[in-house]
């Protein structure tokens, strides 16, 4: 049994600083690889417009979030993502490498803690292209490779899977989705981790060139007995011409089981 010195001193601050990093990695996982769903449910079809034949693009996200967790820890994730993918009127492939600073303060003491994030390959289809009643349905595939550093708290060490599915119908310009995902975290040898189901349900506003977002979304937690994270997020995504797109999103967190809240702003540039 731990003690209640042991409870309030550096040993309880590690723990709970690794549980942190782990649902703050977790978070972004969730989101890098449920973009499957946002480009092929929402945006592959600007995406694609003036290229059926299929695009490349580079994608330059800088983005943070932060939390307590219901503990007197307070973690906060910095992030520079760099992807690399192609999509056209079908599938969506691309390589996202992270760069991370992790930082922990508990009264006043700080750990910070930076590098390479594990690599994100991931991949969608359109499973049923949009006919005459504006259904649509579409599917993703996800691997985080353990690339990051486990001593630094960067990452597990372990690969995870995911797999995602969409659907959504199109009412003019307003465009109502579903989407649910299942997530095979890797377990350490001092950590057996449970699968994360995700799920979310959004609505989006279409006009000729942008397109904007708001979703309800929610996972289970990875870490036994941790609450299960619900968020609030929000959107907006415009292209500045056929070659250049702008984006920024935000989040709320709804309880302590994931981050309290975040942000992200990035440019994708197609070729």
């Amino acid at each position: 049994m731990t003690n209640r010195k042991d409870r309030s001193g550096h040993a309880f601050f590690r723990r709970t600083k690794g549980r942190h990093q782990v649902k703050l990695l977790l978070t972004m996982l969730s989101g890098i690889a449920g973009t499957v769903l946002v480009l092929l449910v929402l945006l592959l079809p600007s995406l694609v417009s003036a290229a059926q034949e299929g695009r490349g693009y580079v994608d330059l996200t800088a983005g943070t979030m932060s939390g307590d967790f219901g503990t007197p820890t307070t973690s906060r994730l910095f992030s520079l993502t760099p992807t690399l993918g192609y999509v056209d009127s079908r599938y969506d492939v691309s390589v996202s490498v992270p760069l991370l600073q992790i930082s922990n303060s508990n009264g006043g003491s700080t750990t910070t803690e930076s590098g390479v994030g594990d690599v994100i390959l991931r991949g969608g289809m359109v499973l049923l292209p949009e006919g005459e009643n504006g259904f649509s349905a579409t599917g993703g595939l996800a691997v985080k490779l353990p690339t990051a550093s486990e001593s630094k708290g960067l990452g597990t060490g372990e690969t995870d899977y995911g797999a995602f599915l969409g659907l959504s119908r199109r009412f003019d310009t307003i465009k109502v989705s579903l989407s649910g995902g299942y997530i095979v975290v890797g377990d350490t040898a001092q950590v057996t981790y449970d699968n994360v189901v995700l799920f979310s349900a959004g609505v989006a506003k279409l006009f000729s060139r942008t397109e904007a977002m708001l979703s309800f979304e929610g996972r289970s937690a990875a870490i036994p007995g941790a609450k299960n994270p619900r968020e609030i997020h929000a959107g907006v995504f415009h292209a500045l011409s056929q070659d250049y797109a702008v984006k920024a999103s935000a989040f709320v967190g709804l309880n302590d089981g994931g981050p309290a809240n975040g942000f992200s702003v990035g440019m994708v540039r197609w070729f």
